[in-house]
């Protein structure tokens, strides 16, 4: 049985509108990288039934995606890993939500990618054409240009992967640095203690206010991680509350 396999999504984002690009592949074809055989995978515009059209406005994205996602649960033939198909409206979901992570073709630059735009039209392979861009002035150019092209499409030259800007890793607040903070503050067995962090089953604690204890600028951060973890904490039957702690 032979089905598509939808990897990613990489939505270029221009103006008001999106490209809606997603990596794809059959599950029964394969590609040699790196020395070893590899599941092929493709960028490709999501333009089903509306393959002249490459830049969709938001409610345009939304009816794209109700489209595919009556494709998928009518042919079961996409999947979004190997053996395992998407569920009624996740694929159409999994479509809206790369609205969320689209970034201009300026961003995906500077994140180390390469993009073009594929002539496919010319009958022999060889004389097909790649139109490299890399602003979204040369896109929308190459793209008018070729308006009278039929058979074109836009890709990433890694057809793997597309390379997304690595999240920064929170730095951890310490105590003895600032001025004043917030710790969370609770009574047990008659000694006061502050959050450090939830364990499997159990909360760390300590009994110093600067002691590698869990650390809040704002009181209302303080209240909103109390309420997320709520059930957790009340398990343990210690309550905590903020406490404003002023360093001398």
């Amino acid at each position: 049985m032979s089905y598509s396999i939808y990897y990613d999504r990489a939505f270029i984002r221009v103006g008001d509108k999106v490209i809606p690009l997603a990596n794809s592949g059959s599950n029964n074809c394969w590609e040699v990288h790196n020395g070893r055989d590899v599941p092929e995978k493709n960028w490709n515009v999501m333009n089903w039934q509306n393959e002249y059209q490459f830049l969709f406005t938001e409610p345009e994205i939304r009816e794209l995606a109700r489209i595919y996602d009556e494709c998928s649960q009518s042919s079961g033939m996409i999947y979004k890993t190997r053996n395992k198909c998407f569920k009624p409206g996740e694929f159409g979901r999994w479509i809206i939500n790369g609205i969320n992570r689209a970034y201009t073709v300026e961003e995906y630059i500077s994140f180390g990618n390469s993009f073009y735009v594929y002539d496919y039209s010319a009958k022999e392979i060889n004389a097909w054409k790649r139109h490299p861009f890399k602003t979204t002035d040369e896109l929308l150019k190459i793209l008018d240009d070729l308006n009278d092209v039929k058979r074109k499409d836009i890709k990433i030259r890694n057809n793997r992967e597309v390379i997304r800007l690595a999240a920064q890793p929170k730095m951890k607040l310490n105590p003895a640095e600032l001025t004043e903070y917030y710790a969370l503050k609770a009574e047990y067995n008659g000694r006061t203690v502050y959050f450090v962090r939830l364990l499997k089953g159990s909360i760390e604690f300590s009994f110093a206010a600067n002691d590698g204890i869990k650390v809040f600028t704002k009181d209302k951060e303080a209240l909103d991680y109390l309420k997320r973890q709520k059930n957790r904490l009340q398990n343990n039957r210690i309550f905590f509350a903020p406490e404003l702690i002023v360093n001398a």
